[in-house]
């Protein structure tokens, strides 16, 4: 059922390849036929500019009689394309049949020799090896089958028993078959059935039926059948076998066995290498070759199970589709006749059409040109009719066509890049932004692929954006995409389907916006809330320990309160500095005189300022404000700063360069104010000045309290108080 199956799908593959090769004909000859009416056009227009007169029109109206015949012709010819496919299949299924029926036949044939010798092998003649009982008993059970004969050999193929030679005859040694016989019913103990040899005592080619001969345990002799092919012959020669058509038998090794026509003429020949090639191993199946006597033949072969042969049966191409020949010589003998009428009919219309029919062609000129169109007046109603339809889409080409300048003229200046693709991503336009956002001309993108624009760790990107589109939906979406010198372009893109009028998409637009400044300005605003969380986080450490400190060295909380805000405003002030330059530090001077302002009416006056410009490290400034801090507050309540006439010089200078860099000092002097020594006590703010901010600037300070005025300096490195040393 299997090798069935096989068999019908080859010949429904071959009827559909033949039907394809069919409409590809059919196709092949219309647009001949609509080749050869241009040029019949072409021909009559030239004609017509020489002699002045019109002559088209004759052959417009044979391709119009031709457009209805040829459908025509077409149809009918598949009707019999499908018959002929018909009658084929119906052919190799004949012919497939015949050659179960006959290989049927010969299995039937040889399960009967079998089915004898195997009862044969069970005479109780052989275990006694009573060969001469055996040879008397053999010719009595062969009596009805006159042309079978029987030889029994032991496993030295020496002959025991021979029906074809008289009794009591001298035996030889059997024939070397491939393989030996008794050697192969010896190991499979089973029976076997030989391809076509040459008998030892017959002399002429035969084939020969062996079954194993069981005596207890052991298998002794090996007792075969040989028979003439010409059994076979007469088995192939049956009813079944249709007038024309020929079978044969062919053995393992691809020799003729036997034949229904000329036997003898073609036994012991091999069968022709290209039936063979075809039949590629197969069990059964249809081919198409050249048989024995070199004609082209359809073949229908199977192979016996139960012998290892194969039947074909065959007819001669001629002869099998002779009825398909004489069908498609009337089909073309009609389709002429056909054409013909349809041709002498045209002309004849033609004669009363060709004025008006004319004009129309010139007006289909002017209308190919962009030339306006005057509707017509002549004595042909549907002339007049298409005249007025031909001026009516002049005009609407007129419009679209400036509709498509004006849209051509937004595409080409527009600021955007704007590009049309093919379904499958194959860019179609590219506009002059396009140019200058990815830097390729047209000539170098126009009939490539997006993809190239896509980095390689986006090709899935492109994948998913194209099956949507295609799909249907619009994309929206900010990307980067790659430049022609490589580097990524951030930018926002907007892809939409185009479709037809049924709805199917035939091509995609993309615009492409340049937000490179908007990433840019977005990265910026992320980086300052960055740079605020983080001062922040800073400063409300620093505000922590400020009002730890504060309150450790505090007596009671409203001092708590007073040295705290104190301090907090001296802190506010430097944030001031710092939010005015974007959190990157503060002028040395400013600071200066924006921590001295609470404690003078006027800074300049009562402080002396000098150095030169220096730009603050941001920690460094919040370190100085609180040592100015401290150091104004202890001159405004016992030092220089509390009496009127006390002066306050603060002064600072980049030092050469030690082995670790420049270094930065900064001093505070106080004159002309009350005698000054030594706290008592040291409370937070002498923790500042003398301690902390040295520390948090990797410096030293040095801190006297002399009659004259308070002396504090500070010496860092330059890296850590400044940007830039």
């Amino acid at each position: 059922m299997q090798e069935k199956n096989k068999l019908d799908n080859s010949i429904t593959g071959r009827s559909q390849a033949l039907r394809a090769k069919l409409g590809e004909a059919a196709e092949l000859w219309a647009a001949q036929a609509r080749a050869g009416g241009l040029r019949l056009i072409a021909q009559a227009n030239q004609l017509a500019a020489r002699r002045g007169i019109k002559l088209g029109l004759r052959t417009y109206l044979i391709i119009f009689g031709l457009a209805i015949v040829i459908p025509v012709l077409l149809y009918s010819a598949l009707i019999l394309h499908r018959y002929t496919q018909s009658e084929r299949a119906s052919n190799e299924r004949r012919a497939l049949a015949i050659a179960r029926a006959l290989s049927a036949d010969i299995d039937r044939e040889v399960t009967a020799i079998i089915t004898t010798l195997e009862a044969l092998a069970t005479s109780p003649a052989l275990a006694t090896r009573d060969f001469m009982a055996f040879h008397v008993q053999a010719l009595e059970a062969l009596r009805s089958r006159p042309s079978w004969n029987v030889v029994l050999t032991d496993g030295a193929r020496q002959q025991q028993v021979n029906t074809r030679l008289p009794l009591g005859a001298r035996l030889p040694i059997s024939a070397q078959t491939d393989p030996a016989l008794s050697e192969v019913v010896q190991r499979t103990k089973q029976p076997y059935i030989t391809d076509l040899f040459i008998g030892t005592v017959a002399k002429r080619p035969i084939f020969a039926v062996a079954v194993p001969v069981r005596v207890g345990e052991d298998i002794p002799y090996a007792l075969i059948m040989s028979l003439d092919p010409e059994r076979l012959g007469e088995l192939l020669q049956t009813p079944e076998l249709p007038e024309g058509w020929f079978a044969a038998v062919a053995d393992r090794k691809n020799i003729n066995m036997a034949r229904s026509h000329l036997s003898e003429r073609f036994i012991g020949q091999p069968v022709p290498e290209d039936s063979v090639r075809q039949y590629g191993g197969r069990t059964e199946g249809v081919i198409t070759t050249t048989d024995f006597e070199g004609r082209q033949s359809l073949q229908a072969f199977h192979w016996s199970k139960v012998t290892g042969w194969r039947i074909a049966a065959w007819a001669p191409i001629s002869e099998v589709e002779a009825p398909l020949r004489r069908a498609w010589n009337t089909f073309l003998f009609a389709g002429a006749v056909l054409f013909g009428l349809s041709s002498l009919l045209a002309l004849g219309i033609g004669r009363s059409m060709s004025a008006p029919i004319s004009d129309l062609r010139m007006a289909g000129r002017a209308l190919g040109e962009g030339k306006p169109v005057q509707p017509l007046s002549t004595a042909l109603r549907e002339a007049d009719e298409l005249s007025v339809v031909l001026a009516n889409a002049a005009t609407e080409l007129r419009a679209r066509t400036e509709a498509q300048a004006h849209l051509a003229a937004i595409v080409s200046y527009s600021p955007n890049a704007m590009i049309s693709l093919s379904p499958d991503g194959i860019i179609r336009t590219w506009n002059a932004a396009a140019e200058r956002l990815f830097g390729y001309r047209p000539s170098e993108v126009i009939g490539k692929s997006v993809r190239m624009f896509y980095a390689d760790d986006q090709q899935t990107e492109f994948t998913g954006i194209n099956s949507d589109v295609r799909s249907g939906r619009a994309v929206h979406r900010d990307a980067q995409r790659k430049h022609k010198d490589g580097h990524l372009v951030d930018v926002s893109v907007s892809i939409a389907p185009m479709s037809d009028d049924a709805g199917r998409v035939v091509g995609i637009s993309a615009i492409v916006r340049d937000i490179g400044e908007r990433k840019a300005r977005e990265k910026h605003i992320e980086f300052l809330m960055r740079e605020l969380s983080h001062r922040s986080k800073n400063l409300l450490a620093v505000v922590q320990a400020i009002a730890g400190q504060t309150a450790r060295y505090s007596d009671s909380m409203n001092e708590f309160q007073t040295r705290f805000s104190q301090r907090l405003h001296a802190m506010a002030r430097a944030q001031d500095l710092l939010v005015a330059r974007n959190w990157e530090g503060a002028q040395l001077v400013d600071l200066v005189r924006s921590q001295m302002a609470p404690f003078t009416e006027d800074v300049s006056e009562r402080i002396d300022m000098s150095g030169p410009e220096l730009d603050l490290r941001p920690d460094a400034v919040h370190s100085i404000t609180l040592a100015l801090h401290e150091l104004a507050t202890n001159a405004a309540k016992y030092g220089a700063l509390s009496v009127p006439e006390g002066r306050v010089a603060v002064n600072w200078e980049l030092a050469n360069a030690d082995a670790d860099g420049p270094r930065f000092r900064m001093s505070w002097r106080e004159h002309s104010g009350p005698p000054v020594s030594a706290p008592d006590r040291k409370g937070f703010g002498h923790v500042v000045i003398a301690d902390m901010v040295g520390n948090a600037l990797r410096g030293n300070v040095d801190l006297r309290f002399e009659p004259d005025g308070l002396r504090w300096t500070l010496d860092a490195p330059a890296a850590s108080v400044i940007k830039r040393a």
